[in-house]
């Protein structure tokens, strides 16, 4: 009886209960590969409107403004400051100062860039910079410094602060024009 007890323990060790992990690992998979086929049939159905509204994503794109309008570094940079003055007025900022700064060349295109220093209260410089954050053509804001100037009463609520802002623009990479006397 022992030998027999034994032999089907060994029996079943070595053999049914590898066929039944072998069994349940199949099944995860094949649990596995249903959860799959599930997602990517969802995927599949999203896929003729994500193709739609690709389509009015690359049109949009298309049509919208990627590059400061301007045949020469010199127009560009001027279109720069325009559009700056124009962002700054209906927020309050007052620019105190603009400066060029050389344009580089960036694969086929140039950057231009402006040094400002502006004035105006915390709120004001903040409504700037988001302004410029989402200007059209894009605008890229770096060495941003700020300066709370100080009041005699000590009040510091509505502080008027000075920030030095550096804003780039790119324009396409043309031959530039020679300059007319």
């Amino acid at each position: 009886m022992a030998m027999l007890c034994l032999a089907l323990g060994a029996g079943y060790v070595l053999i049914v209960a590898p066929v039944l992990d072998f069994y349940n690992q199949r099944e995860a998979t094949l649990a596995d590969k249903r959860m799959l086929a599930q997602r990517l049939t969802a995927v599949a159905a999203e896929l003729p409107g994500l193709r739609f509204q690709l389509a009015g994503l690359q049109a949009a794109a298309s049509t919208r403004k990627i590059v400061l309008d301007g045949t020469s570094d010199a127009i560009a940079s001027a279109n720069l400051q325009r559009r700056i003055e124009e962002l700054a007025t209906p927020t309050g900022v007052t620019i105190s100062s603009t400066e060029a700064v050389a344009a580089e060349s960036r694969g086929a295109y140039r950057r231009i860039g402006l040094r400002l220093a502006v004035s105006a209260e915390y709120a004001a410089i903040v409504k700037l910079l988001g302004a410029i954050d989402a200007a059209a053509p894009p605008l890229v804001l770096r060495s941003l410094q700020i300066h709370v100037i100080a009041r005699p009463t000590g009040d510091q609520s509505n502080a008027r602060l000075d920030a030095g802002i550096e804003v780039y623009g790119f324009r396409n990479s043309g031959p530039p024009l020679p300059l007319q006397r």
